[in-house]
C-alpha cells in the first residue's frame, strides 16, 4: 500500500463501482458475471493486504500523519466498494438467475467477515490521525518557564517535548 499502489488502488475501487453500476439491472452471462466476481475479490485481498501492511508499518516504524490519512482514506473507500460490490454481485446472480456458486462469490464471500472487523479499525486510525492537536496551556506553559528559571524540575508532556525539539521559546 505505499504510495506507489495508492493510485492504481483508487482506480480499481473506482472503476469496480463503474462496472456494476453500468452492469446493473441487465441480464448478465455467467462470464460477465464472474469477471465482475474476481475484480471485487482481487480488490478486497489488494485491502486487505494494505491494511495489513498498514498495521505493521505503524507498529514498527510509524506514519507521517498526512501519509496515514491518505491510505485510511483508500482503504476504506476500497473497503466500502468491496462489501457493497459483494451485495450487488449477489443480486445481480439472482437477477441472471445464477447462484452465488455458479457466479464464483464464494471466494469473495470469505473475505467479508475481515473486511467488516477491519473497516472499523481503518476509521479508528483515520479518526485518530485526523483529531486536531491539543491546545497548548499557556497558563501550564507559563509556570514550567518560570519553573525552569529558577532552576526547577518540571514535568514534561509530550506538546512540551515537540516545542524542545522544534526549538521554539519556552
Amino acid at each position: 500500500m505505499t504510495a506507489l499502489l495508492t493510485e492504481p488502488a483508487r482506480d480499481l475501487t473506482a472503476r469496480l463501482g463503474e462496472e456494476l453500476k453500468r452492469q446493473e439491472g441487465e441480464k448478465l452471462t455467467r462470464q460477465v458475471l464472474r469477471r465482475l466476481v474476481w475484480q471485487a475479490d482481487a480488490l478486497a485481498g489488494f485491502m486487505l493486504s494494505g491494511w495489513t501492511w498498514v498495521r505493521e508499518t505503524l507498529q514498527e516504524e510509524g506514519f507521517e500523519g498526512r501519509e496515514l490519512v491518505e491510505y485510511c482514506r483508500v482503504l476504506l473507500d476500497g473497503f466500502d466498494a468491496s462489501l457493497a460490490g459483494y451485495d450487488h454481485l449477489q443480486a445481480m446472480a439472482r437477477e441472471s438467475g445464477l447462484t452465488c456458486e455458479a457466479a464464483g462469490l464464494r471466494d469473495l464471500e470469505t473475505k467479508l467477515p475481515a473486511l467488516r472487523a477491519a473497516r472499523p479499525k481503518v476509521a479508528e486510525a483515520l479518526e485518530l490521525a485526523t483529531r486536531p492537536p491539543r491546545p497548548i496551556d499557556e497558563t501550564m506553559l507559563n509556570e514550567s518557564r518560570a519553573a525552569l528559571e529558577r532552576g526547577q524540575f518540571v514535568t514534561l508532556d509530550d506538546e512540551y517535548l515537540a516545542r524542545l525539539r522544534r526549538g521554539e521559546d519556552l
